[in-house]
């Protein structure tokens, strides 16, 4: 079975360069690589990838968005990704990434062996998170940031994972940089939610959970191994990513969480929780990001709610 990888990328030549070289040193390698690119690569790179792949029969296609009517993104970039590629399964990598050997060929064997047309995707574990400790794991309880099933998203948007897993997991969430999804799957439920536009943030979370709402699942194959070096490069500061993860969180709630006022409280306590352990952990500037967030987008929905109330009584 033929598949693609697209690599959304962004001013990370050197990341990306050791990303495609661990793709193209696997023992199976995909039918094409995309290169979805958020910035203008050096000319001189693209050729050294190309003369690489071609060495292993491996297409390459090389796309430089047009910022003049594209948007900057992970989440355009990835449904550029999505649309351009030829094949039914199609792995989504970050450009920080490095496979360990087997990658591929591990989930493959998934993908062939199943017929389930629930089956949304397939996802790898990154060896270099740290696994959650006994401590994390009653914090977790209490504040509700947990499930019953190790790869979830749960009933108040919060996201799980045990990258420590070690039998192949059915859930409903993964790792949106080291996982693969079937297109016509993903076709069926739409694309990856852009947001606000340029970087985005949880838009695995919401993919994950609007899945998950119509009866799709993942499954995560523990043997498919990664590490992920998260470069420094090209991020946002710490306070502008929590700001856009707090913001988000309250929409994905409300969109698809939303039941009544106790899961609201239930919503508050989750994120208050998710606040704390930013602070508990050092990352003071994101925890007052996510807060910000969180109170800028409460404070638009019950703004829109009024005016709805209002209209409805006029």
């Amino acid at each position: 079975m033929k598949f693609s990888v697209v690599i959304p990328t962004y001013k990370r030549p050197d990341d990306l360069l050791r990303c495609v070289n661990s793709i193209l040193s696997q023992s199976l390698v995909p039918a094409e690589i995309l290169i979805v690119d958020d910035d203008d690569l050096p000319g001189s790179l693209i050729d050294n990838i190309k003369v690489n792949c071609v060495a292993k029969k491996v297409g390459l296609i090389y796309y430089k968005k047009d910022l003049h009517i594209e948007q900057r993104g992970s989440s355009e970039s990835r449904n550029k990704g999505l649309s351009l590629a030829n094949n039914d399964i199609v792995f989504i990598l970050d450009d920080d990434v490095e496979l360990c050997q087997g990658f591929f060929e591990n989930i493959m064997k998934i993908w062939t062996s199943s017929d389930d047309s629930n089956l949304l995707g397939v996802g790898g574990v990154i060896v270099n998170n740290r696994p959650k400790g006994t401590f994390e794991k009653i914090y977790n309880k209490i504040f509700l940031l947990d499930s019953s099933i190790p790869w979830d998203i749960n009933d108040l948007g919060f996201q799980v994972w045990n990258d420590w897993v070690k039998d192949t997991t059915k859930g409903y969430y993964a790792h949106g940089g080291v996982c693969s999804y079937n297109k016509r799957v993903v076709e069926k439920i739409g694309l990856f939610k852009t947001f606000g536009g340029g970087r985005t943030a949880l838009e695995d979370v919401e993919f994950c959970l609007r899945a998950k709402r119509n009866g799709y699942y993942l499954v995560v194959e523990p043997k498919a191994r990664v590490f992920h070096y998260q470069s420094k490069v090209s991020r946002e500061s710490e306070e502008k990513s929590g700001y856009k993860e707090g913001y988000n969180r309250v929409l994905i709630y409300f969109m698809h969480c939303h039941k009544n006022y106790w899961s609201f409280l239930e919503f508050r306590w989750a994120n208050f929780g998710w606040v704390l352990r930013q602070l508990l952990v050092g990352h003071y500037r994101k925890a007052v990001g996510i807060y910000r967030g969180s109170r800028e987008a409460s404070r638009r929905i019950l703004k829109e709610s009024h005016r709805k109330t209002e209209s409805i009584h006029k």
